[in-house]
């Protein structure tokens, strides 16, 4: 199971993930986050430097502050975690991005996955909140047994410490990595890199 840690923004937390088992690393570009990347004290070069898989987040932004954004910062993938259509994701598909497209689930999966399906890469299903995640809680991982799409998919939302024995019960052929986030943090975009390691230590063993 492949591991993903979102909402990194400051050089010390991105300097211990370099030299961790940590597969993803994501950065958040919106405004209304409390993990606004460009409110932390990372550089381009940061980033481009770094040798895990690049992941940023945006939420309903325009495709060309978007490519602007990827190219500055050397982005492997491409997070989509707002209200974007089908077209739109056909269209940065289709200029050679690679694309994760988050949905909010509650008591079931979206209808409309098979939809996207042709366009993205991964789905990444995160629990329905007030704002475009980070809300720190889970929906009821049940509903993952209804997806028999052929898309992998990452499994976000509320993830902490204390999951780690439920997550490696999930057997669900399609469950490609989860993701992490704010049950990580002493505050909005400061990670808790000892509880982090544990974490990738203990998901890591018999998974």
């Amino acid at each position: 199971m492949k591991i993903k840690v979102c909402g990194i923004r400051t050089k010390a937390n991105l300097t211990f993930l370099k030299q961790e088992t940590v597969d993803f690393v994501g950065f958040i570009f919106y405004s209304k986050s409390g993990r606004n990347f460009v409110e932390g004290n990372l550089a381009n070069d940061d980033l481009i430097h770094c040798d895990k898989q690049k992941v940023g987040v945006f939420v309903n932004e325009s495709i060309s502050t978007i490519e602007k954004t990827a190219k500055a910062y050397d982005l492997d993938y491409i997070q989509l975690h707002g209200d974007e259509s089908t077209e739109y994701c056909r269209q940065l598909k289709m200029n050679g991005y690679k694309l994760f497209k988050a949905f909010s689930v509650s008591n079931e999966l979206p209808s409309d996955l098979r939809d996207y399906e042709p366009y993205v890469d991964y789905f990444l299903f995160d629990t329905k909140g007030s704002s475009y995640g980070g809300n720190g809680t889970q929906f009821d991982w049940s509903v993952l047994d209804d997806y028999g799409l052929g898309k992998p998919f990452i499994l976000s939302g509320g993830i902490g410490l204390e999951d780690v024995e439920s997550l490696k019960k999930i057997e669900h052929p399609k469950l490609f990595a989860v993701d992490v986030n704010s049950r990580f943090e002493i505050s909005p975009g400061d990670k808790d890199e000892a509880r982090l390691k544990e974490f990738f230590n203990e998901i890591k063993v018999n998974k």
